[in-house]
C-alpha cells in the first residue's frame, strides 16, 4: 500500500506534559517531526552501505534540527497556552533510543557503548571505563580523519573500527 516507500519517523513532544498524557499516544502528545529515508545503496560493500546510511542519517537530522539549534543559540518568539509572545531557548533536548540507535547518534562503533570508552568483550569487567565526552570523541574523530579521508571508504572503515567509532565525521 506504501508503493514499497519506507521511512523512520521522528516525533517530537514536550517533557512538561503530564506523564499519564505522555504514554497515551492517543492523546497526541506527539508530534511528527519528519520522516527519515530508508536507504539502500549499490556499492559492495555491505560496511560501505552501513557507513553511508550513517552519514545520510546524520544529514538528514541536520536538517531537521536545525530550527532547534538556532533557538538553542540565539532563542525564539513563541507564544504561550494564553496567546502571550515569549522569548524562549531549547534548554535540553533528549532522544528516546535503544543502545544501536544510541551507537549511531553518538558517533561510536555499534559494539561499543556510548556512555564509556568500552567495546562489548569488556562489558562484564568490575572497573569502571572513562566516560565518553564530546571533546574526546571530536579528538578521535579528527585523529580518524588524519589517519584517511572520509571519502576512501575502505582505509576509513579500517581507521574507525580500530578506534571504536561508526564512520560519522560531522555529528548532528
Amino acid at each position: 500500500m506504501s508503493g514499497n516507500h519506507m521511512a523512520h519517523p521522528v516525533l517530537i513532544s514536550l517533557t512538561n506534559i503530564d506523564t499519564h498524557i505522555h504514554s497515551k499516544m492517543s492523546l497526541h502528545a506527539y508530534l511528527l517531526l519528519t520522516l527519515l529515508p530508508i536507504t539502500k545503496f549499490t556499492h559492495k560493500t555491505t560496511r560501505v552501505h552501513i557507513l553511508l546510511k550513517d552519514c545520510l542519517f546524520h544529514q538528514a537530522l541536520n536538517v531537521v534540527l536545525s530550527p532547534l539549534k538556532v533557538a538553542t543559540e540565539v532563542g525564539v518568539m513563541m507564544s504561550d497556552p494564553i496567546g502571550n509572545l515569549q522569548y524562549c531557548f531549547t534548554s535540553l533536548t533528549s532522544w528516546i533510543a535503544d543502545t544501536p540507535e544510541e551507537s549511531l547518534i553518538s558517533p561510536t562503533d555499534p559494539k561499543a557503548l556510548p556512555v564509556t570508552i568500552t567495546v562489548s568483550k569488556n562489558f562484564g569487567d568490575p572497573h569502571p571505563h572513562p566516560s565518553h565526552t564530546v571533546e574526546k570523541t571530536l579528538l578521535v574523530i579528527r585523529s580518524a580523519c588524519s589517519k584517511s579521508p572520509p571519502k576512501d571508504y575502505k582505509n576509513f572503515l579500517k581507521v574507525i573500527k580500530l578506534l571504536g567509532l561508526n564512520g560519522i565525521v560531522d555529528p548532528v
